[in-house]
């Protein structure tokens, strides 16, 4: 994904109240999404966005 697609499902993600709660399937259909849109496996998705959220601290 590029700098600006990261930010943009950062953000999507970022919106989600309780995201490993009462918001996880909300959080599954982002990533499911995203997976979609760049024809990947959604695992792949995760990991592409812990090592860019990671490399940012």
């Amino acid at each position: 994904m590029t700098l600006e697609e990261m930010k943009k499902f950062d953000k999507k993600i970022s919106s989600i109240p309780e995201p490993f709660g009462k918001g996880f399937p909300s959080l599954q259909r982002v990533f499911y999404e995203m997976s979609v849109k760049k024809d990947i496996a959604e695992d792949a998705v995760l990991r592409e966005y812990l090592i860019w959220k990671k490399s940012k601290r």
